[in-house]
C-alpha cells in the first residue's frame, strides 16, 4: 500500500499539538508516540490519539500508511506520553475481528476531528492500522 502524506495545511496544524504535548500540557487523548526510525534508528514522534476501550489501549492511524505505522511495525516497541513522562509500550498490529471493533469506536469518539472524520468518509475501504498498546513483557 502506498504511504499516506499529510495535506500541507494539516501537517502545519499538527506542529501546534505536538509542540504542546512536547511541553507537557494534556491535549485530552492526544500523546505523543515515540518509535525508532526502521532506517536511521533514530528517535522519531508525532501526535496520536489514544483511544481506551475494554480497558485496552489502541492506537489507529486515520490516515493509513504513515511512518509511525511502518516503524512500529519495524520495531513494535514504543514510548507513549507527554513532555518528558514517556513510558515504554509493546505495539502489536491487530487484523482480526477485534478491528473492526475498535475501528467503529475510534469513529465515534474521535469522529467530531475534522481530519478523522474526513480521512474515513474518504473511502470506507481504505485501510487504517490498529496497534495494541500494552506494557513491555519485561515490565
Amino acid at each position: 500500500m502506498a504511504s499516506v502524506d499529510l495535506p500541507p495545511r494539516l501537517a502545519r496544524m499538527s506542529r501546534v499539538p505536538y509542540r504542546l504535548l512536547t511541553w507537557g500540557v494534556p491535549m485530552g487523548p492526544l500523546v505523543l508516540l515515540r518509535t525508532r526510525g526502521r532506517r536511521s534508528g533514530l528517535p522519531r514522534t508525532a501526535p496520536v490519539a489514544l483511544l481506551k476501550l475494554d480497558g485496552r489501549q489502541w492506537l489507529v492511524s486515520p490516515f493509513g500508511e504513515t511512518h509511525w505505522v511502518r516503524n512500529a511495525r519495524a520495531d513494535g516497541r514504543a514510548s507513549l506520553g507527554r513532555g518528558r513522562r514517556l513510558r515504554p509500550v509493546r505495539l502489536t498490529e491487530i487484523d482480526d475481528d477485534r478491528k473492526a471493533d475498535v475501528l467503529r469506536a475510534y469513529r465515534r469518539k474521535f469522529g467530531i476531528v475534522p481530519f478523522v472524520r474526513d480521512a474515513f468518509a474518504a473511502d470506507e475501504n481504505t485501510n487504517h492500522p490498529v496497534f495494541l498498546a500494552e506494557p513491555p513483557k519485561n515490565a
